[in-house]
């Protein structure tokens, strides 16, 4: 949600005006896309966390797998319908979000494997991903190079 934030405010757009799109983008930023990575990410990680962790909500068996399923995809399904009502680019954004969240937990590539590709994808997926869409989504369109560039530099950082 701050890396939302820190894209809108990179734009330099006025914020009194936008307050809606900071709020839809807050909200698709951390309690949708966020909530959806970590349900993805225990989904994947249930049988490690079946020993390290039992008392957790799908390994106790508190939440089924298929259960599990529902909620990520419930989660993606309001978020592309939250990131639509902001801007079509949003969409196209947290769909790239959905796909980074699958790579870093997911088969076949499971980047958490790999401490470098894996913290790179957590990197891009919660700042730099989170930071673009506040600046596509306040300024309706492609925002300056600039903006682009501090989100990659924060990214990577």
């Amino acid at each position: 949600m701050w890396a939302f934030a820190c894209g809108v405010v990179s734009t330099g757009e006025p914020l009194a005006s936008n307050w809606s799109i900071l709020l839809r983008g807050v909200i698709l930023a951390g309690p949708l896309m966020c909530a959806m990575s970590q349900t993805m990410n225990d989904y994947f990680d249930r049988e490690v966390d079946a020993i390290n962790e039992p008392d957790r909500p799908i390994p106790s068996g508190k939440i089924s797998k298929s259960a599990s399923w529902l909620i990520t995809f419930g989660l993606i399904i309001t978020g592309f319908l939250v990131a639509l009502s902001i801007h079509p680019y949003v969409v196209a954004i947290a769909f790239v979000g959905v796909l980074m969240s699958h790579a870093y937990s997911g088969p076949p590539i499971r980047a958490k494997r790999n401490g470098w590709f894996g913290n790179l994808i957590v990197g891009l997926a919660y700042e730099g991903v989170a930071w673009l869409t506040g600046s596509f989504a306040i300024t309706q369109g492609v925002p300056s190079s600039e903006t682009i560039a501090l989100a990659i530099i924060f990214s990577l950082g």
